[in-house]
């Protein structure tokens, strides 16, 4: 036979490069309207030209491109497939013995890695009829997962524009949902400085009684004594930070997307979009910006905060790492070297943190003009990662899980490790108020949770004590004018927080909105249920049910 014909017959590889876009397609389906669709191209690139250059390193070694292809294979299989059996297993006990633990999971995948190649390696086969049945099988794998994404895509939707707003979104305009006001500094005052802390997943003190035995009277007594107001009857006016903070800082309940984009659409560019956004493009800002303030957010890694465009300067700032794109930040944790991807990822989450504390106080040093100063500080929210005094902890599940609000361990030790961060996130933030009114006492501090917890709560079909246990947060506001406490209630929700502001500082006539709760669903973040007669919003006490 010529070197021709034999050309022809030859198998055409196109495994290994299969296999490597598979696990992208598969965590992309997963994460439909979380992820921007052209966060999608980079960990494909990403993947093909680690699979690419590992089969012709491995072709020039071994002079034997089926050989190659197959120990490609086999690599990738095991780099992409450990994490995914890990969490599949890490809850799992046999007779006392934890099967998925690293310890145990590491050596069974290392030999059954070698042994493979082994195999391949002293195999006197050509291996071209094997390469065949694995294109076909690999062909009909990113067909499933390329499916997969279709089906994802149309589950949750039941409108003709939904899927395309669900993968690509195209903008809205929302101004028309907005009001505009004028807002009054008088000459003879200097406005003050206003900080505002989202303590995220921060409770309020009877929840925290309630659910965790954990007295928050030391804490609260603290801010009383300091002329803090703490809300007794305080609500989130929504269970998910994605739509809470977006109607706190937009001083409007955001029940319109579900006209505007549709109640089955799952996609969060209209909430987190860095440009234009309701979280990082907010009335807030664009009000203290239209008074000369200048505008001091932090790097929280939540919801685009640090990527905000309307911010003068960002304090914690970090440069972009690759692992910011959501699907190889995945990739990267269900990897088998998604051990080291978690340590590393809690050595950010601690210092950013740390950093956000140690640089709050100080903050309006930065500029001459008055200053907003915005953080929100994932704590005591998962993962746990701080001691009740900053000691250095370990989360005894993957950030990758406990980042999931759908997921929560049940049982006394996360709620203790729950309770150890509220203790250090009330350390901090002592330090950070006396910092503040150190550096300038004509300042307005505002600290709030931006919902309860969720120990076993059922989402989809949640009872009264759920809904109950996730609407109550923390909220306490700082005015510098003693006359002035006199506008803050017990009765309140996020949503007034900065009507109230603006019209007792700055002279707006912003109406007090009534005070409204709406269950919301993370996987449809567009369905908003009234719940506000359930909570019984006038009672401070949980109701029997």
């Amino acid at each position: 036979m010529s070197k021709v014909a034999d050309a022809k017959n030859r198998r055409k590889i196109i495994h290994p490069f299969l296999v490597a876009v598979f696990p992208v397609l598969i965590i992309y389906s997963q994460n439909v309207g979380r992820v921007n669709f052209e966060e999608v191209v980079i960990p494909i690139i990403f993947v093909l030209i680690l699979s690419i250059g590992l089969y012709y390193f491995l072709k020039i070694i071994l002079k034997n491109a089926y050989k190659a292809a197959l120990v490609v294979t086999i690599l990738l299989i095991i780099l992409f497939s450990y994490g995914h059996i890990y969490y599949l297993l890490n809850d799992v006990s046999i007779d006392g013995f934890d099967v998925g633990r690293n310890r145990y999971l590491i050596p069974i995948f290392g030999i059954t890695l070698v042994t493979s190649i082994f195999f391949v390696l002293r195999a006197k086969k050509v291996f071209d009829n094997v390469t065949s049945i694995i294109n076909f099988m690999s062909v009909i794998f990113v067909i499933v997962a390329i499916s997969n994404v279709g089906f994802v895509v149309y589950e949750m939707t039941e409108c003709e524009t939904c899927p395309k707003q669900a993968m690509f979104y195209e903008r809205i305009d929302f101004s028309k949902y907005f009001e505009e006001h004028k807002f009054v500094i008088s000459d003879d005052n200097i406005p003050p400085d206003v900080y505002y802390l989202i303590l995220d997943e921060y409770a309020r003190s009877d929840a925290l009684s309630d659910y965790h035995n954990f007295d928050n009277d030391e804490f609260t007594e603290y801010l009383e004594s300091k002329g803090f107001h703490v809300a007794k009857n305080s609500f989130t006016n929504y269970p998910m930070s994605i739509q809470a903070i977006p109607a706190t800082m937009n001083m409007q309940y955001v029940n319109f997307l579900a006209d505007e984009i549709g109640t089955e659409v799952r996609n969060y560019k209209p909430l987190n979009e860095k440009d234009y956004g309701l979280y990082p493009n907010n009335m807030v800002i664009k009000n203290f910006k239209e008074m000369d303030y200048k505008i001091i957010t932090f790097n929280t890694f939540a919801l685009h905060l640090h990527e905000n465009p309307l911010a003068d300067e960002k304090l914690c700032y970090k440069t972009k790492f690759l692992f910011e794109n959501r699907i190889l930040d995945i990739l990267g944790r269900t990897s088998i070297f998604g051990y080291y991807v978690e340590r590393w990822a809690e050595g950010e989450h601690r210092q950013v943190i740390l950093c956000t504390f140690e640089k709050l106080p100080a903050a309006s040093n930065v500029f001459e003009e008055p200053v907003f100063v915005w953080a929100h500080v994932m704590l005591p929210h998962p993962p746990w990662v701080f001691g009740p005094n900053g000691e250095e902890i370990t989360p005894g599940k993957p950030l990758l899980i406990t980042n999931n609000p759908e997921f929560r361990d049940s049982g006394w030790e996360p709620k203790k490790q729950y309770v150890q961060q509220v203790e250090f996130a009330n350390k901090k933030t002592i330090e950070a108020i006396e910092g503040i009114l150190e550096h300038n006492s004509n300042s307005i501090i505002i600290i709030q949770g931006d919902h309860g917890t969720s120990w076993d709560v059922n989402w989809e079909e949640p009872s009264r004590g759920d809904i109950w246990q996730r609407m109550r947060n923390f909220d306490a506001i700082y005015f510098p004018d003693e006359e002035k406490r006199q506008y803050l209630t017990d009765d309140r929700t996020l949503v007034n927080t900065f009507r109230v502001v603006f019209n007792t500082y700055f002279n707006s006539d912003y109406e007090i909105l009534d005070d409204k709760m709406y269950w919301g669903y993370n996987k449809k973040p567009y369905i908003f249920e009234d719940v506000t007669e359930v909570i019984a919003h006038n009672a401070i006490k949980e109701p029997n049910f």
